[in-house]
C-alpha cells in the first residue's frame, strides 16, 4: 500500500484507538475491567472439552469486543470463569483443540509485498491483537512488581510518540522544548524522594556568584542535610562525611531515566567502578581498561545485580553475598561486613556495597543504612542503594522510614514502571551530582563533528547513560507527578501497603488453615505465602519433612497458583524464599483498592484452596 495513508483516514483510525482505549477507563468500578485474563485468548480457536457426562464446545469469538456477547462477571467465583474460557479449558488433559480458518490464516502471516493497508492492520490491533492481551495494568494484576499506568502518563506518551523526540541532547535554547521538560521531570523525581537539591537562581534569586560560592561552601561544610522527610544529621565525627566513600561529594542529587532497574544498576555499578578506579586505584578505567579488582558485596540483592557483574565484566562470582547484612537486630554495628570490607580491601581489592531497599520477594528493607554508609566512608567504598521499588516508601510519611539513610549513597536505582505507574519502560537512576563531570562523563561520553558540547552546567544525557538514542522517557514522569503531585503518590503507596496488609492479616489470623505465610512482617506492598498442608494449620509444618516433603509442598504450590491465576480474579506469580516454593502478591498499581479489591480476592482464594485442600 502506498504511503502516506490519507490524512481523513488515519485521523478517523486515531480516533478509534482513542475510543478504544477510553473505554477502559469509562467505569473502573466494572468487573470486567478489573479481571485479569484477556478478553479473548490469543489466539482464537475452538475447543472441544469431553467430560463423563457431556460434551461441551466452547468458541472464542474473533469478532470486535463491543460486538461480543460479554463473559459472566469476574466476581462470580472461578467457576464460570473457567467454563468460559477457551484457555482455561485447554488446560485440562482431556481437550481437543481445532484452530478455526481465520484465526490460521492470522498466525501464518508474514511480510508481504503490499502490505494490507492501516485500516485492516488496525482492525486487528483492535479486535484480536488488543483483547488478547492480559489486563496488566488492572488494579488486580500482582506478578512481579508491576505498576499500571495513570491516565496523565497514559496521555503523556501518546505526546511521546506523536512527537518522536530523540532526547539525547540538552538544549534548552532550542525550539524544542523537551530539555526544559526533562530538567523539570528529574527535579521533581528528585523531590518526590525527598532527597536533597541543589537551589536554582530562579528558586531563590541568588546572583550567578552567590550560586557558585554556595557551591564551594557546600564542598568545604558537613552537617545537616534538610530534606522534606526532615534533617539528618552528617558528621566527620561519626564517620559519615557529605560524601559516602571517604571523599567530599556534593550532597545533592540530580536524576536521569534509563529503560529500567536493570538498566540503572548497571549504570550504577559502571559508575561505581569508575569512581573506584580514579579515587581508590588511581586508574581511569573509561581508558586504560579493567584490572578486575572490584569486588561487590551485597544482601538480597535483585538477579540484576549479577548480570550487570556479568555486562561489566566484574564478573558474576565477584559478587559475594552477606547473610544479615543489613536486617540482622542482632548486628546492628554490622562487623560482618566491616570484617568482610577489611578482608578486601587487605587482598588489595576495592570494594563495592550494593544494598537492596525492599527485597524483591518480601519489600524487606536494610535497618542499618547509616552504619553501612559509615564504613563505606570509613573504607572508601563506594554505596549503591537499589530501591526499584522500594524508594517509594519515602512518598508516605508512615512509611519513609522504612528508607531512612537514602540520601547517604553515591547513587541509587529506582523504577518508573514500577510504583510510579508510568509506562514500560522507564527506570530511574539518581546520583549525587558532583559525579556527572568527573566520572559519568568521562565513562558514557560520546564525541563526533556533529556533536557540540552541552556548553552548561549539564550534561548531554547521551554522555551520561547507556544509550545514544533516546525515547522522551522523561515526559510520562513529568505529567504524572505535575497532575497529582506529592499527596496522590502518597494515596497511592498508602492504599497499595493498606491492600497487602489486609491479606496478610487475613491469611496469618483468619485463614492459617489454608495459607502460611514465610514471612514475619509485611513491611511495604508485598505478600509471600504458600498453601498450607492439609495435615497441619502450624506453619513449622510448611516444607514437611525433607526433599519429599518440598517436592510435594512445590507440586501443591504449582497447582494453587495455576487455579487462581485462572480464575481471572487476580494474577499473582511463583518465587522461593528461604528454600521453599511460595506465591508472591505485589500491590503497586495506582487502581487497587481495599474496598474494591479486597472481597473479590479473598473469595476467589478462599475457594481455590479449599478446593484444593478436599483433592
Amino acid at each position: 500500500m502506498a504511503l502516506p495513508d490519507n490524512p481523513k483516514t488515519i485521523a478517523a483510525l486515531l480516533d478509534r484507538v482513542a475510543h478504544h482505549t477510553a473505554s477502559r477507563f469509562e467505569d473502573l468500578s466494572n468487573p470486567q475491567q478489573r479481571q485479569t485474563l484477556p478478553l479473548q485468548p490469543f489466539p482464537s480457536f475452538t475447543t472441544t472439552t469431553a467430560t463423563t457426562t457431556t460434551t461441551t464446545t466452547t468458541t472464542t469469538s474473533t469478532l470486535p469486543p463491543q460486538q461480543q456477547q460479554q463473559p459472566p462477571s469476574q466476581d462470580q467465583g472461578s467457576g464460570s470463569v473457567q467454563e468460559t474460557r477457551a484457555h482455561a479449558a485447554a488446560a485440562a488433559g482431556n481437550n481437543k483443540t481445532v484452530v478455526d480458518p481465520a484465526t490460521q490464516s492470522f498466525l501464518s502471516i508474514e511480510l508481504t509485498q503490499q502490505g494490507v493497508g492501516l485500516e485492516s492492520t488496525v482492525e486487528e490491533l483492535l479486535s484480536r491483537i488488543g483483547p488478547s492481551m492480559a489486563n496488566s495494568t488492572g488494579p488486580r494484576y500482582f506478578g512481579l512488581v508491576t505498576g499500571g499506568v495513570t491516565p496523565a502518563a497514559l496521555l503523556a506518551d501518546w505526546v511521546v510518540s506523536t512527537y518522536d523526540q530523540n532526547t539525547i541532547l540538552y538544549s534548552p535554547e532550542a525550539m524544542s522544548g523537551y530539555s526544559v521538560i526533562t530538567e523539570q521531570a528529574m527535579k521533581m523525581a528528585v523531590d518526590l524522594f525527598h532527597l536533597p537539591r541543589e537551589k536554582e537562581d530562579s528558586d531563590d534569586h541568588h546572583d550567578h556568584h552567590n550560586h557558585h560560592q554556595d557551591d564551594d561552601r557546600d564542598d568545604k561544610e558537613e552537617g545537616t542535610v534538610r530534606t522534606a522527610l526532615g534533617t539528618a544529621t552528617i558528621t566527620t565525627a561519626s564517620g559519615v562525611g557529605v560524601g559516602v566513600g571517604g571523599r567530599k561529594e556534593s550532597r545533592y542529587f540530580r536524576a536521569m531515566t534509563t529503560t529500567g532497574s536493570t538498566a540503572s544498576n548497571v549504570v550504577g555499578m559502571a559508575v561505581g567502578r569508575q569512581w573506584l578506579g580514579i579515587h581508590d586505584r588511581g586508574v581511569d578505567y573509561s581508558q586504560e581498561g579493567y584490572d578486575g579488582q572490584v569486588v561487590v558485596l551485597t544482601n538480597m540483592a535483585h538477579a540484576s545485580v549479577w548480570k550487570a557483574a556479568s555486562i561489566l565484566g566484574i564478573g558474576r562470582r565477584q559478587v559475594v553475598e552477606i547473610p544479615g547484612m543489613g536486617v540482622t537486630k542482632e548486628d546492628e554495628k554490622e562487623q560482618t561486613l566491616e570484617k568482610e570490607v577489611k578482608k578486601w580491601k587487605e587482598a588489595g581489592k576495592s570494594v563495592m556495597v550494593f544494598l537492596a531497599f525492599g527485597e524483591v520477594n518480601t519489600g524487606i528493607f536494610a535497618r542499618n543504612t547509616r552504619r553501612i554508609a559509615q564504613i563505606c566512608h570509613q573504607h572508601h567504598a563506594y554505596l549503591h542503594i537499589d530501591g526499584a521499588f522500594g524508594i517509594y516508601a519515602r512518598c508516605s510519611p508512615q512509611y519513609a522510614p522504612l528508607a531512612d539513610g537514602l540520601e547517604l549513597a553515591h547513587s541509587i536505582t529506582a523504577c518508573g514502571h514500577k510504583w510510579l505507574n508510568v509506562p514500560y519502560d522507564c527506570g530511574l537512576f539518581l546520583y549525587r551530582q558532583s559525579l556527572e563531570k568527573t566520572i559519568m562523563e568521562p565513562l558514557f561520553s560520546s564525541t563526533a563533528a556533529y556533536l557540540r558540547p552541552s556548553g552548561t552546567r549539564f550534561s548531554h544525557p547521551m554522555n551520561i547513560s547507556i544509550e545514544n538514542s533516546q525515547r522522551f522517557r522523561e515526559l510520562p514522569v513529568w505529567a504524572t507527578l505535575r497532575a497529582y503531585g506529592r499527596e496522590g503518590y502518597c494515596k497511592i503507596v498508602e492504599e497499595n501497603c493498606r491492600f497487602a496488609r489486609t491479606m496478610y492479616d487475613w491469611m496469618k489470623g483468619v485463614r492459617p488453615d489454608l495459607y502460611t505465610v514465610l514471612t514475619e512482617e509485611c513491611p511495604l506492598n508485598i505478600v509471600v505465602f504458600c498453601q498450607t498442608p492439609p495435615s497441619s494449620s502450624s506453619s513449622s509444618s510448611v516444607g514437611g519433612d525433607g526433599q519429599e516433603g518440598m517436592e510435594a509442598l512445590e507440586e501443591r504450590n504449582t497447582l494453587l497458583l495455576k487455579r487462581i491465576n485462572e480464575t481471572g480474579v487476580a494474577y499473582f506469580s511463583p518465587t522461593v524464599w528461604k528454600g521453599r516454593p511460595a506465591i508472591r502478591a505485589a500491590i503497586s498499581n495506582w487502581k487497587t483498592t481495599v474496598e474494591l479489591d479486597w472481597e473479590p480476592v479473598r473469595i476467589m482464594l478462599e475457594e481455590q484452596a479449599t478446593a484444593l485442600a478436599i483433592q
